[in-house]
């Protein structure tokens, strides 16, 4: 990250809040000789570290962060193709690996917070809706032949089988493929990603 421009921001806010950078330690927990080579930029600050700058600044961690290097972006696009890791582990792929991408690049990448979130909340719910969904249908193909007298649904639904199966397809490729590759292009080339829609927010 850009050493200079967020000790120029740290500077800018703490005197905007009327603190000093022995207030500012005592707030965070850190030593006033840390905050002093934050400030002067001869330290790179870990994202936990920045964190608690931002919360004792009173402002938003990614106020305190410099613009996303090429680099950062490659990487960010990456996490965001991810989710197509549901072609190889159906139910759990989409989910299992941006989470642990996420993971292994938290402390590194300026902004994977906020991304990583955003892909596992998405995730998450179409992952539950579309479990959910299969199992119902499942219930509905078996019951005809469980409970033969079942006024419920009959083996005429045996012939809207292929139509649920395409649309289940077309579903998973819209949710797993398309839309996180198009976000990924998107973030490659500096542009904020789409939000996914209709998502719950498991990680706040």
């Amino acid at each position: 990250m850009d050493k200079t421009s967020i000790a120029k921001k740290i500077i800018h806010f703490r005197k905007l809040k009327g603190i000093t950078q022995e207030i500012l330690a005592e707030t965070t927990g850190l030593n006033v000789r840390t905050i002093q080579r934050i400030e002067a930029g001869e330290v790179d600050p870990r994202l936990y570290t920045l964190k608690s700058i931002a919360d004792a600044l009173g402002v938003n961690l990614e106020e305190l962060l410099p613009e996303p290097t090429q680099h950062e972006l490659n990487q960010l696009a990456i996490l965001h193709i991810t989710p197509a890791g549901f072609f190889l582990f159906p139910v759990i792929g989409n989910v299992l690996l941006p989470f642990i991408f996420w993971m292994l690049k938290r402390e590194e990448i300026n902004g994977i917070n906020k991304h990583g979130k955003d892909i596992l909340n998405g995730q998450l719910t179409y992952s539950i809706v579309i479990s959910l969904l299969f199992v119902v249908q499942i219930i509905l193909v078996l019951m005809p032949i469980t409970l033969p007298g079942s006024q419920v649904v009959s083996f005429e639904v045996f012939k809207y089988f292929p139509f649920y199966a395409f649309g289940g397809m077309f579903l998973s490729v819209a949710l797993f493929g398309i839309f996180p590759a198009l976000n990924a292009m998107r973030v490659y080339r500096g542009k904020n990603p789409w939000k996914y829609p209709l998502k719950i927010n498991f990680f706040k």
